[in-house]
């Protein structure tokens, strides 16, 4: 790559990063107030002297640290560090960060990787998906049409802009 197209990457690569880091970022937030409300949660208690009752917290102490949540973890540590980090660093000329665009791919595409690992443990962890999907195809019905129907238009979509790109 020349000096101009690595610029160019390192930003682009810094836009991708910020972006997949606020994505993560947002997946996070709603998995720490999840495991926070399983901790404690605001309730009203009427036994005191007002009619209208009184809010207190209620401990409830059910939160774990899931699989899960650590896959999202791993995901916002490696799209933080190679997906933002890694390229400021290499615009502003820091030498060690200017070792090419290797090290971000293979960062942000790890990133990736949990991020749809997490994903599909969230899944497996609250039984949609399971090994045994009968039961759950026969209940599709109408649903099914929908889905073969997006399923084609998606192959269709991906098909004529590849063949247009390729040609």
């Amino acid at each position: 790559m020349t000096p101009d197209e690595l610029g160019l990457f390192y930003g682009v690569a810094l836009t991708a990063g910020a972006i997949l880091s606020g994505f993560i970022g947002t997946f996070l937030n709603f998995r720490i107030q999840r495991e926070a409300n399983y901790y404690r949660q605001p309730v009203l208690d009427f036994n005191g002297d007002k009619p209208e009752g009184r809010g207190k917290d209620a401990r409830i102490g059910l939160s774990h640290f899931t699989s899960s949540f650590l896959l999202l973890i791993l995901s916002a540590v490696c799209s933080t560090i190679c997906g933002v980090f890694w390229p400021l660093l290499a615009l502003a000329r820091w030498r060690p960060a200017q070792t090419g665009p290797a090290p971000i791919v293979a960062g942000l595409g790890s990133s990736v990787i949990l991020l749809a690992a997490y994903f599909f443990d969230e899944l497996i962890h609250y039984k949609i998906l399971k090994w045994n999907l009968a039961n759950d195809l026969r209940e599709w019905k109408n649903e099914l049409v929908v889905l073969v129907v997006g399923v084609l238009l998606a192959a269709l979509f991906i098909y004529v802009v590849c063949l247009a790109l390729w040609t």
